[in-house]
């Protein structure tokens, strides 16, 4: 009876961590999806005797994507922008910076 018992419990125990790595496994490909959508880029674009530093979201797949974004200049706050499917968004993250060289950052979900 206690053979019984024990092995049920190990059969429950194994059946779950199952079920559990295959819901992370299957997060994680989700989020690898997700990534191959979309790129960021960031430009400086000239005016008013300094550069404006623009983070530049593009957007491949068949869903809106909801980003954060930012630079190594201005690493916080981050903003908030939603790309519509199959489309850009860009937002002017610095107005009038004396440099040209930025870096451009962001994440995005579904």
């Amino acid at each position: 009876m206690m053979k019984v018992v024990v092995r049920s419990l190990l059969a429950a125990s194994f059946a779950m961590a199952m079920a559990l790595s295959v819901g992370t496994t299957q997060a994680q490909k989700d989020e690898q999806n997700v990534n191959a959508c979309y790129d960021v880029r960031g430009e400086a674009r000239f005016g008013a005797l300094a550069y404006n530093h623009v983070v530049i979201v593009s957007n491949r797949c068949d869903f809106p994507l909801q980003c954060q974004v930012w630079t190594d200049v201005d690493p916080k706050p981050r903003v908030s922008v939603t790309v519509g499917a199959n489309s850009s968004e860009e937002r002017v993250i610095r107005v009038g910076s004396p440099a040209r060289g930025f870096k451009a950052y962001g994440e995005c979900k579904k």
